[in-house]
């Protein structure tokens, strides 16, 4: 049986996350998998739960989050001698990957998108040991963003990056 990774940050999407969990679960069932699910609860969980599931051999990682969390998830793929096929369900604040690569904001859309999906290969950047694979900002404003309280994006959504910045 194929076996699918589904990293979950249970604080994206204003704290919602665990409201599509059974959705996303049924609909790799439903594809065939065998699901592992795992839930961050730290900085670079996903990038280990990914580094793990390519180790592993899994045939599919699909997190679901915001662009952090999507970063460290391609983080732990990026440089592995098996790379399994990715997805994302956007549930982030801003959700630029997945602007760029046209998936739905809307997440039962996305999960719904898991079962038609087609594969397209993006570049994965690295500086120093830093992947990257959507946007590069530097300074004191990007720096900024690392500091907003989970809270404040919670009740206010990107306007919580305006007022940091």
């Amino acid at each position: 049986m194929k076996k699918a990774m589904f990293i979950l940050n249970p604080s994206s999407g204003k704290e919602q996350a665990s409201e599509y969990r059974d959705q996303v679960e049924k609909t790799l069932v439903s594809m065939g998998y065998e699901v592992d699910t795992r839930e961050t609860k730290k900085a670079k969980d996903a990038t280990h739960f990914a580094a793990e599931a390519c180790e592993k051999e899994y045939d599919f990682i699909v997190a679901m989050g915001g662009d952090g969390t999507i970063n460290e998830a391609v983080s732990g793929i990026a440089e592995q001698s098996h790379e399994p096929l990715f997805s994302l369900i956007p549930l982030g604040t801003v959700n630029d990957f997945a602007r760029a690569l046209g998936i739905s904001l809307d997440p039962p859309s996305a999960i719904e998108a898991l079962k038609t999906g087609y594969e397209k290969r993006v570049d994965i950047a690295k500086v120093g040991e830093q992947f990257f694979m959507n946007i590069l900002a530097i300074g004191a404003i990007a720096e900024s963003t690392y500091d907003i309280d989970p809270a404040k994006k919670t009740k206010l959504g990107a306007l919580a990056y305006f007022i940091e910045g």
